[in-house]
């Protein structure tokens, strides 16, 4: 695994290995859109990418390929809000990418999305007897048991199971796992391990990690503990013919 300490040597050597190291297949869906036969669509893949994320201290640089941190700001607002928001606000603030994924779930009715974070994020469950948001349900049980194992936030649902077909579409992300443990220098840190099914480099990698970070540090604070690291696994990294030539340009050129 390996272990980068800022956002440029990550998005820099994922960048490159993706480039270099990528195998070509031609998917047939993207999202809920058939892409069967158009070459933009070809694609670069990395099977079971991992790293390690110590540090952050340069966020702006997970941007430089969408330009979206306004979005990504407003989108970890809807996210532990407590609300189950669908559409929300926050797509609109990248509107050229959503919005075709709107749709029109009953004739005459305001559009929506086939799912979204706010809304998995923030469904109402049982903890010791008072209904609370998945999230605050992660941040109780950590409070509760520092050594715990089960404070997960699940994205992927079992119902998603039947929409394989591709008529709707399916998270990306998998679940977000929080981990209290101690560090090199004895001192407890909230990590997060993020698993997800699939991330599109150009597209999404970027805001994906800003707010997979974002998440640790808001539930480390509401715990009272240090943030840590981030741990992240993608089954398929990968980027579109369309957008290769952004891989073979330096970031600093960007």
């Amino acid at each position: 695994m390996r272990i980068y300490s800022d956002a440029y040597e990550l998005m820099s050597e994922t960048g490159r290995n993706l480039w270099e190291m990528g195998s070509e297949v031609k998917p047939k869906t993207y999202q809920n859109k058939n892409i069967e036969g158009n070459d933009n669509f070809v694609t670069k893949e990395l099977i079971c990418e991992q790293y390690c994320l110590t540090k952050l201290p340069d966020p702006d640089i997970l941007f430089i390929h969408t330009k979206s941190k306004d979005w990504a700001d407003a989108e970890f607002l809807e996210r532990v809000s407590g609300k189950m928001l669908n559409p929300g606000e926050a797509w609109k603030l990248r509107e050229d990418v959503w919005s075709e994924f709107l749709v029109e779930s009953i004739p005459g009715h305001t559009k929506t999305f086939d799912y979204t974070y706010s809304e998995r994020m923030n469904q109402k469950f049982s903890y010791k007897d008072k209904f609370i948001s998945m999230v605050d349900v992660v941040i109780n049980l950590l409070r509760d048991d520092h050594d715990t194992r089960k404070a997960i936030i699940n994205i992927y649902w079992g119902e998603d199971a039947g929409l394989l077909d591709g008529r709707k579409r399916i998270p990306c992300s998998m679940y977000y796992d929080f981990l209290i443990r101690k560090n090199h220098n004895g001192e407890e840190q909230l990590n997060i391990c993020y698993h997800q099914r699939s991330s599109d480099f150009i597209t999404h990698f970027g805001n994906d990690v800003y707010l997979a970070w974002r998440l640790m540090e808001y539930v480390a604070e509401k715990v009272g503990v240090k943030p840590g690291y981030l741990y992240n696994t993608i089954d398929s990294l990968h980027v579109y013919q369309k957008d290769w030539v952004k891989l073979k340009t330096s970031l600093r050129d960007l």
